[in-house]
């Protein structure tokens, strides 16, 4: 009798203690990316703003986020248009989740405009229509959204 409740005991911790280690992984992760980027204060490159953005947002330190991202896309130069797309989306993502719809439906169509082609963003700018009450700019850009998928389809 006492076997079977090692058994069950066992086989309930140890799905425990794999979510556990997976979060500690991630969190050395982190740490480590963050210090890399303090003793190379001179130049961080975009990759790592990005990063560092992600790390914030599975924080959910929203203003942090934006902050970061402005002060670098002030003071990096950005070459890629996707990267800049990016940096839009992160921001818009950090204002939507603290509920001010109307600047992140603003930082939506910088990055449509920059990107208009590009689904992901289409998908985002209808939800924050929905989220705003804008009903039918968001039946526009779903429309756009079917045509696009259409279009790519053929």
């Amino acid at each position: 009798m006492f076997e079977v409740y090692l058994i069950l005991v066992t086989c309930f911790l140890l799905p425990i203690c794999y979510l556990i280690t997976n979060s500690l992984i991630s969190i050395y992760h982190q740490v480590k990316t963050l210090m890399n980027i303090k003793k190379s204060t001179i130049y961080i490159n975009n990759k790592n703003v990005l990063y560092l953005a992600k790390i914030y947002i599975h924080r959910k330190q929203w203003l942090d986020c934006i902050t970061m991202i402005e002060f670098y896309m002030t003071q990096i130069v950005i070459n890629e248009t996707t990267t800049i797309v990016q940096y839009y989306n992160y921001i818009a993502l950090c204002y939507q989740s603290i509920n001010m719809y109307t600047i992140a439906k603003k930082y939506y169509l910088k990055a449509y405009q920059q990107e208009p082609l590009n689904k992901h963003i289409l998908k985002n700018l209808a939800n924050i229509y929905k989220l705003s009450g804008d009903i039918e700019n968001a039946n526009k850009t779903d429309q756009k959204l079917i045509e696009l998928n259409e279009y790519q389809d053929i």
